[in-house]
């Protein structure tokens, strides 16, 4: 008799063992996928560098005068970002069409990569004026709170930002 009472009583403890795996499992699950939700509506995604500036505009409370330079910088850096995209693209793809090839003219990659990095840097420069013009209409105290928000910044952008008017 105690023979047969003792594969029943294996079974019903490894019913028991399966259904708390199962419950443990699932108890596992839920708080992943609710940590996961957590974290993707908790942060939210930076803004555009346009909608950030105008922000940041906001936050310094400018001036006519000041508004109008903080304008002047964001037309450059469209302008000129636009002018840099479309004079790099053909270049890109130049590059690429080049290395296409089953010898590759090394000379003519470096050419076209060297004609790249002057366009951005030229790009930078104007940039660097701009903003310098816009930085030079602020008052000690608003260059204090643009050096402040920007340092802040956890998004490269903002972070080049500060490093272009950090002393």
């Amino acid at each position: 008799m105690t023979s047969i009472a003792e594969p029943g009583r294996q079974t019903g403890w490894r019913a028991r063992l399966i259904w708390v795996a199962l419950a443990l499992s699932l108890t596992l699950n839920v708080f992943f996928v609710g940590g996961l939700l957590w974290v993707k509506l908790s942060t939210h995604p930076p803004l555009p560098p346009l909608e950030r500036m105008l922000r940041i505009g906001q936050d310094l409370t400018l001036n006519d005068q000041q508004h109008l330079a903080l304008d002047q910088f964001l037309r450059v850096i469209r302008l000129r970002g636009r002018f840099l995209r479309e004079t790099n693209q053909p270049l890109l793809e130049r590059i690429w069409a080049e290395l296409a090839k089953p010898t590759p003219d090394d000379d003519a990659i470096a050419k076209l990569g060297a004609e790249i990095e002057k366009n951005r840097a030229d790009f930078q420069h104007e940039a660097a004026t701009a903003l310098l013009s816009f930085v030079k209409t602020l008052t000690p105290e608003q260059r204090a709170k643009l050096a402040e928000i920007t340092k802040a910044a956890n998004d490269p952008p903002a972070r080049r930002l500060f490093e272009l008017i950090a002393p």
